[in-house]
């Protein structure tokens, strides 16, 4: 509906000038300046500043991107998901969520379920977490790239775990994840700067697992569920993370958002379709509908007279009339002497 909208256009017009942030492969944000030359509702048109972007600056259609504006002293954050490239320096840009005030965020994040595999470490140093995590990446790097399970059996045995790891297993985890870190519902709670280790599987094509350690940032207070189990909401960041997998963490989270735009076109189509608005006749048009109306009310009453009359006295048939002029002549004929 329009309304959702109304905050956007009161801090988005054509021919502002804001600043977009576009996420690095390898960490950090490229901040650059652009100038809005189309706006309506959760969709803007933007001519970024520069002519060419750096070598290591990539934004194609799909790319998440914050969007910031300037009011009063303060600067406030949007996010945002690139629909079109214009030209190679027109982006097409439908924003999500809220405006707020600019939190100087080193990625994006977004709401999603997943499965997930925990770990909570409880006495392993961090050296040895980092290590059993390196090794972890490495298989999972040899299964993707097709080595044979003989050979990766064999690179792993050179390693022992410095902790056994005992996973839990989340089917449908709800979290908010992001390429610096995640927001995690668990049914069982943690203490501030405890590492986590983690599995992401990620649905994309082929599928994705990625290994991950959290540093718990913050724990909130506990949910209580219907069956009366609390569940957690633990915020982490993530302190070992491969870049490749940082990589696929941002292609999952533009699928989602771009599922969820699609979503809402699709949403939107159905509104337009049953909210036809009704046909306007002029007076002219109002007065040939009154007319024929009338012709037809007179010859359905000028039919029904004709059938009630007909079925009183129905007309006679040759047979009929046959019959009676020939009983005439008998009579006639039996008179005479």
């Amino acid at each position: 509906m329009e309304d959702d909208y109304s905050e956007y256009r009161q801090v988005l017009a054509p021919g502002m000038r804001i600043e977009i942030g576009i996420p690095l492969s390898g960490g950090g944000v490229f901040r650059d300046w652009g100038v809005i030359s189309e706006s309506g509702g959760d969709l803007l048109q933007l001519q970024i500043s520069r002519d060419v972007l750096p070598a290591n600056v990539r934004v194609d259609v799909g790319f998440i991107l914050d969007v910031s504006v300037w009011l009063g002293k303060d600067s406030y954050t949007c996010s945002g998901i690139v629909t079109d490239r214009l030209g190679d320096r027109v982006l097409q840009i439908r924003l999500f969520g809220r405006f707020t005030l600019r939190e100087r965020r080193q990625f994006f994040r977004t709401d999603m379920a997943l499965r997930v595999r925990y770990d909570i470490v409880d006495e392993s140093t961090r050296k040895e977490v980092e290590r059993d995590w390196e090794v972890r990446k490495e298989r999972e790097q040899m299964k993707f790239q097709g080595y044979d399970d003989f050979v990766i059996a064999a690179q792993m045995a050179r390693f022992k775990p410095a902790k056994d790891i005992v996973w839990r297993d989340l089917l449908r985890a709800q979290l908010n994840l992001g390429g610096g870190g995640i927001c995690l519902r668990m049914p069982t709670t943690a203490r501030p700067d405890q590492l986590v280790n983690m599995e992401l599987y990620l649905p994309q094509e082929p599928p994705r697992l990625v290994h991950a350690v959290g540093q718990v940032v913050h724990v909130k207070p506990p949910l209580v569920q219907r069956d009366g189990s609390n569940r957690y909401d633990v915020g982490m960041e993530f302190l070992f993370l491969d870049e490749r997998d940082r990589d696929l963490i941002f292609k999952q989270i533009s699928s989602v958002q771009i599922a969820h735009l699609r979503k809402i076109a699709d949403k939107r189509d159905e509104d337009e379709a049953t909210d036809t608005p009704p046909v306007v006749l002029s007076r002219r048009q109002k007065v040939v509908r009154a007319l024929w109306t009338l012709f037809a009310l007179i010859l359905v009453y000028a039919l029904g007279r004709y059938l009630i009359s007909y079925s009183k006295a129905p007309p006679e048939n040759e047979i009929q009339k046959t019959y009676e002029e020939s009983i005439r002549k008998y009579r006639h004929l039996d008179k005479q002497p």
